[in-house]
């Protein structure tokens, strides 16, 4: 998967030279205006998107219900066989929570803005709104076709999650629980990299574009139109 994101990332740069700027994206153009997200509404935007079954969603669900159910699994070998003391399940119970919703957070938009330099990207700007609970990585003004924006969203959670896989499985016991709940934690908390994956799901084989307008605090997705 990971290669198959990279390639359509390397096809995405080669296209640069051709790709249309935000003042190009007009109707006149061939461009049809199919979704003004203001800033403030992201939270509402993110619960519609979870609505629909589209395959970032459907991937989503299975992957985090599968984490769930090894989380289980292991809770429940542990009470049977108890492959680590009660204090060291607690401990890095509570370290993977830390990791997955706290230390990570990070690392994670610092590589939402290394994928949005190399698909192009002159100025990444990083912020949070704590009033939504969300941190953030944005291009202003930066035009990212479908295939690209795909790899800007996933970059984080495909990088992430190996990493914490590979505590799985090559850490200790109690390392390899740690790990498993952090991968669990951080999965569920890319919710909004795959509720917007989804929106673009939406037009599948068309061309959509977006940008993100500093100044309106608002997102634009175009559709080009067949001609």
């Amino acid at each position: 998967m990971l290669l198959s994101f990279c390639g359509r990332l390397v096809s995405a740069n080669d296209k640069l030279q051709i790709m249309p700027k935000p003042e190009d994206l007009n109707y006149e153009n061939g461009y049809e205006l199919v979704k003004e997200l203001r800033h403030d509404d992201i939270v509402e935007f993110v619960l519609s998107q979870i609505k629909q079954l589209r395959w970032p969603m459907v991937l989503f669900y299975g992957l985090n219900l599968i984490l769930l159910f090894l989380i289980g699994a292991f809770t429940a070998g542990n009470i049977v066989h108890l492959y680590i003391s009660w204090g060291l399940y607690w401990q890095f119970l509570a370290y993977g929570l830390i990791a997955g919703m706290i230390l990570i957070i990070p690392i994670h938009e610092l590589l939402h803005g290394m994928a949005y330099k190399l698909a192009g990207a002159p100025k990444v700007k990083f912020g949070a709104d704590l009033r939504q609970m969300m941190f953030y990585a944005s291009a202003p003004g930066f035009v990212a076709e479908k295939y690209a924006f795909y790899v800007v969203a996933f970059t984080p959670f495909i990088l992430i999650s190996l990493l914490f896989i590979s505590g799985i499985v090559y850490g200790s016991m109690h390392v390899q629980w740690g790990s498993l709940v952090a991968l669990f934690i951080h999965s569920t908390m890319c919710i909004g990299d795959f509720a917007m994956v989804n929106f673009f799901a939406s037009f599948p084989g068309k061309e959509v574009y977006t940008y993100d307008d500093k100044q309106e605090k608002t997102s634009y997705f175009f559709l080009k139109k067949v001609q």
